[in-house]
């Protein structure tokens, strides 16, 4: 006769065999806790995916928060504005199906306008990015949000690297903005009033003094792009720190004085037509 003690367990296992054990009760092993993914910082978000308030055309708007390398602007977040349509920029532009995030622009590219911005380099690059799902959605999780807002607190934001930011929602740009130390904005919407929504964070661009004048008496403050012939700037005018004319003594980053559209005592701002089609300037400004 086997004489157990009060620590001892006896079972019978799958084989019929009695099997013992030095405890009061079945000793179970703790499973081994399940590991969290990681969730890896991405180098931009999506911060809205939607219809466009220019022409009520799909877009994405694409925030970059890697360290930008722009050494105009400096290390600010930059904001692309694009049509949702499956196509790059450059196409976009060469069929005309921009509208969307350019609006009226006359400066457009497919139409042989003088637009500085060249989208065979960053905006082809977000795009493609976009279109292999490299960028997360903020709205996708509390935790995307997290690391959004993680990513731009205490930096400087451009709106509009690529795109008019009066084709988006005023709540998506106080969203992105939230934490941050500041922004930048410009819109050639002023004049159809499809941008009063943005106007406490835009400039109005202005081509010629006439617009600049229309512009100041609707409320805004303007950035003025003028042509290399002379043409003087006006009393209320600062020319641009970050322009080459001004021997780019600052970067945007650091000036911030393109940082809303709401006339007041500041100066407005105004900079010499520059960019790799500054030529077709004055054919733009004519059309």
């Amino acid at each position: 006769m086997t004489t157990r003690t009060a620590n001892e367990y006896l079972e019978i296992n799958g084989n019929g065999e009695s099997v013992t054990y030095l405890s009061a009760t079945k000793p179970i092993k703790a499973p081994k806790p399940i590991a969290k993914p990681k969730f890896k910082k991405p180098s931009g978000y999506i911060i809205y995916r939607g219809a466009s308030l220019l022409d009520g055309k799909p877009i994405v708007v694409v925030a970059i928060t890697k360290e930008s390398k722009n050494s105009k602007t400096g290390n600010m977040v930059q904001t692309y504005i694009m049509a949702d349509n499956g196509l790059s920029p450059v196409e976009s532009a060469r069929i005309l199906d921009d509208v969307s995030v350019c609006g009226d622009c006359k400066h457009r590219r497919g139409m042989g306008g003088s637009c500085y911005v060249n989208l065979g380099q960053g905006a082809r690059s977000v795009m493609d990015g976009v279109m292999r799902g490299i960028y997360p959605e903020i709205w996708s999780s509390i935790e995307v949000m997290e690391s959004y807002l993680a990513a731009v607190k205490g930096r400087k934001v451009r709106l509009g690297t690529y795109g008019d930011p009066a084709a988006v929602h005023a709540y998506v740009w106080g969203m992105a903005l939230t934490d941050t130390a500041g922004h930048t904005g410009y819109t050639h919407q002023w004049a159809s009033g499809k941008a009063d929504h943005v106007k406490q964070w835009c400039m109005a661009s202005a081509d010629t003094p006439k617009e600049t004048a229309l512009a100041k008496m609707d409320g805004w403050r303007t950035f003025r792009v003028r042509q290399a012939d002379g043409t003087p700037e006006f009393s209320h005018e600062m020319v641009c720190p970050a322009s080459e004319e001004a021997g780019k003594r600052l970067t945007c980053s650091t000036c911030m004085a393109c940082s809303g559209g709401i006339d007041s005592k500041k100066a407005s701002v105004t900079i010499i037509v520059h960019g790799s089609l500054k030529n077709r300037f004055a054919a733009s400004i004519a059309a």
